[in-house]
């Protein structure tokens, strides 16, 4: 007599075919695992590649800052080089402004007591005559000289004043001593003579009123 079982989950002859639910889940529990594994290798991947291209970026920058350090170094060291050599130019530069103001003031000063000797020459009176003409003080500008000398009267004495005064290049005349003198005592003829002492400053006239002459080798005026 033939049985047939209609149970679900029966025994029989078809006990040993599995169920579509049960060959599903497995499907699923492999295709997650695989899917993890596949992530996770993506995953280490992706952290590699970022750390090679990090290390290579760094490596790159760390050359590109060495690089500008050493230009930077060798600009500060080519601009003290040119700051030092400045500061030469520069001292040079002043030694030679302080010898050449030396040079122009020795030129200037070398015609002055000419000058001077030639001005008061030419406003002294015939009746009087020098005894001493000084300067006073070698440093001092204006440079202060003094003139002794003797007189026959007061009124060639007021004249010699005057005339120093009106010169461009004398000023601030002053009187500094008087004294009635014989010409006996002096080494003169019989009668009285005045010695007087007179003291006074150069002054620079303008320069229209110099006159500029061109002297050629081996000519004379």
């Amino acid at each position: 007599m033939l049985e047939i079982d209609l149970l679900q989950g029966g025994g029989g002859w078809g006990r040993d075919r599995k169920s579509p639910a049960v060959v599903s889940g497995v499907g699923a529990r492999r295709l997650a695992r695989d899917g993890w594994m596949i992530g996770s290798s993506l995953m280490i991947i992706a952290s590699i590649t970022l750390s090679a291209y990090f290390a290579v970026s760094t490596r790159g920058r760390a050359a590109g800052l060495e690089e500008a350090l050493a230009t930077a170094l060798a600009d500060s060291a080519h601009s003290a080089a040119l700051i030092e050599k400045m500061r030469m130019l520069e001292a040079s530069r002043d030694s030679i402004a302080a010898r050449a103001a030396i040079i122009r003031e020795i030129d200037a000063r070398r015609y002055l007591w000419p000058r001077v000797m030639d001005e008061v020459a030419g406003v002294l009176p015939a009746e009087a005559w020098l005894t001493r003409l000084a300067q006073l003080a070698p440093l001092e500008d204006p440079a202060r000289f003094e003139v002794e000398g003797m007189t026959r009267d007061n009124f060639s004495l007021t004249r010699f004043w005057n005339a120093m005064e009106s010169s461009p290049f004398i000023r601030n005349v002053r009187l500094i001593s008087t004294e009635n003198v014989s010409a006996e005592a002096a080494g003169g003829e019989a009668g009285d003579l005045y010695y007087f002492v007179l003291q006074a400053e150069t002054e620079n006239p303008p320069p229209e009123m110099l006159d500029f002459v061109r002297v050629r080798p081996g000519s004379s005026r």
